[in-house]
């Protein structure tokens, strides 16, 4: 048999996310904690055709990790394996700091090996493993690990797959957790035979357990806060708010206004919500609230608010904490994935030395883009330091479908669907572009946004039109600009010019604003785009523009008609004319003279 390394299975993206859709209905139905933790093992082995998976859990006390459950291991020893922290892969992986790999383990002399375990590792006839460290919040709780029997290297898509298995054997955990909690009170219930004595609590126990059922009916099939806080708010039979860690709404209702946001009380509530892990009430101008930090294992995820709390009200929503915190935490991690796997479309469409993957058109129809269909390329000109923030804030105000976004260079890159009747005129894109503008006002930052469209849809075109959105937007922002929509109409001709050193602007420029002019003249063999740069040379009267063609001003009075037909009247008004004009003079400098370089001047009867 070869010992060549070949690599992990690489999943697609929508093969990742509809493992992670299927883990969470899971989480949200299954309570056995093997059973969970089992089928987390069996899609990671399955998305990444391993061998075999397994994970650990970390006993700080003895400042090891041990394995705890496995899927496809054949020998006893290697399923009681206990490492301590930063040996092996296991051990560091589980000691927190990084996805760990190995192609293959025994023959890798920069792990710290230990002799019985490498017996163990032999006995099992391991090669390649990779591990990721188990979080929830900033604790480490274990490791998601994969082997096989052969060298196997690891992909930059296997890793992010098995990074995200570990984020939902991680919420497993937890979730299994709150399942033997449920349990738990089922079996008290049960015990209060007693009708007289417990008959209140029972009653208690039962609400409990009945609100339990509808939330878990809630998270079958898709996974969202929004539908825990619905049965949520049904049950209590008032309005709540979800907040974000930093007070913005999440979901539900605007209960507070910006003096109770900023109010001492409401953020001492929060803090010892957060520490002591349970319901606190806050009295705020706005009136009291019951205040819950929803968190997993020390992260603060979300706040949750709750008017005019009564204890039954307060126990329900205590109870609720569970289901929303693997909510957010399933939420946050398809978004990851999907961030991740927008990036990577968005890197292979922009990069022009590397080859497109056979999979491409396929992997951009999961976001509705084309190819071959129009494509708007935007460039948000945001400084380098805020893209991230800029990123969340635009995420909100783009459509579900249609739009790609991307971190890309020093600037964020968006890819947009265009209606076919949209590529001239651009009204969709300008209506994005201030969507853009308003979402970024909204989070505090603003930026100019270029945008150029690529017609064809081809990788090829994307590219330049890329090019080009990014020479608008970095031009916008030279003039002066500091926010805006920056299309050739809007930042006009000598802004677009300011940065271009390739002449592309300057041909860009003469197909903007004179494109079907030029494109007539090829097709009739007629001569307006002459007459129009005779015409502008002669002070915008029709005799010397007649004089240097050698016809009737009739006939230039009839050419400049033929004009108004193609670009519309528009370009004789003062903003249009100087449009016009500037692009006739590149016409004459760097457009169509056979032989003619971007700046050269060309001869006076060129064409």
């Amino acid at each position: 048999m070869s010992d060549e390394a070949r690599p992990f299975d690489e999943p697609a993206t929508d093969v990742l996310l509809r493992t992670i859709s299927d883990t969470a209905v899971d989480l949200a139905n299954v309570g056995a904690r093997d059973v969970v933790l089992g089928a987390v093992l069996r899609r990671t082995r399955d998305l990444l055709g391993a061998d075999m998976a397994y994970l650990s859990l970390n006993d700080l006390g003895s400042g090891t990790t041990y394995v705890e459950l496995t899927e496809g291991v054949r020998t006893a020893q290697y399923r009681a394996i206990r490492m301590p922290f930063g040996t092996g892969v296991l051990g560091s992986a589980a000691a927190g700091a990084t996805t760990v790999h190995t192609t293959d383990y025994l023959a890798d002399a920069h792990l710290h090996h230990l002799p019985a375990i490498d017996a163990v590792v032999r006995g099992e006839g391991v090669r390649a493993i990779a591990g990721a460290p188990m979080r929830l919040g900033g604790r480490v709780v274990g490791a998601l690990v994969v082997a096989h029997r052969s060298p196997r290297t690891l992909g930059a898509r296997a890793r992010e797959a098995l990074e995200q298995m570990s984020v939902q054997a991680a919420v497993a955990l937890e979730q299994t957790r709150r399942g033997e909690e449920i349990a738990r009170l089922r079996g008290d219930r049960d015990a209060q035979f007693d009708p007289e004595g417990a008959a209140d609590e029972r009653r208690q126990l039962q609400d409990l357990l009945t609100l339990d059922e509808r939330l878990t009916g809630a998270m079958v099939g898709m996974v969202t806060a929004a539908g825990v806080l619905a049965v949520l708010e049904e049950t209590v039979g008032r309005p709540l708010a979800l907040l974000d860690p930093a007070g913005a709404l999440l979901l539900g209702r605007e209960l507070l206004g910006a003096e109770a946001l900023d109010d001492w009380r409401l953020r001492a509530a929060v803090r010892t919500s957060h520490q002591g892990g349970g319901v606190t009430v806050a009295h705020t101008v706005d009136g009291t609230h019951a205040v819950l930090a929803v968190t997993a294992v020390g992260e603060h995820l979300a706040t949750l608010l709750l008017p005019e709390p009564d204890a039954e009200s307060i126990r329900l929503v205590s109870h609720t904490a569970g289901f929303l915190s693997v909510a957010l935490l399933v939420e946050r991690a398809l978004a990851e994935a999907d961030e991740s796997a927008q990036t990577t479309l968005v890197e292979e469409l922009l990069d022009a030395r590397a080859p497109a993957r056979p999979t491409l058109a396929g992997r951009l129809a999961h976001y509705g883009l084309h190819l071959g269909t129009p494509v708007a390329v935007l460039v948000v000109d945001v400084p380098a330091a805020r893209v991230r923030r800029a990123a969340q804030a635009l995420r909100g105000a783009i459509p579900g479908t249609g739009v790609l976004l991307s971190a890309h260079g020093r600037h964020l890159c968006l890819l947009a669907h265009v209606d076919g009747d949209d590529t001239g005129a651009g009204t969709g894109v300008a209506a994005l572009a201030a969507r853009l503008g308003d979402a970024l006002a909204a989070a505090g930052l603003a930026a100019p946004i270029g945008s150029a469209t690529a017609v064809s849809g081809n990788p090829h075109d994307v590219r330049r039109s890329h090019e080009e959105a990014s020479r608008l937007a970095a031009s916008a922002r030279a003039l002066g600009w500091t926010s805006g929509h920056a299309d050739f109409a809007a930042v006009g001709p000598a802004g677009a010019v300011v940065r271009d050193h390739s002449g592309d602007t300057a041909r860009s420029l003469v197909d903007r604003f004179l494109g079907p002019v030029v494109d007539y003249d090829a097709r009739r063999g007629t001569q307006l785009t002459e007459t129009l740069w005779h015409y502008f040379a002669g002070g915008e009267l029709l005799a010397p523009a007649a004089a240097a063609l050698h016809v009737h001003t009739n006939t230039v009075r009839q050419r400049l008609d033929r004009v108004d037909e193609l670009l519309g009247a528009q370009w004789r008004d003062p903003e249009g004319r100087f449009n016009t004009q500037f692009a006739v003079r590149l016409w004459r400098t760097a457009g169509p003279c056979a032989g003619q370089e971007p700046g050269v001047v060309a001869e006076p009867n060129c064409p």
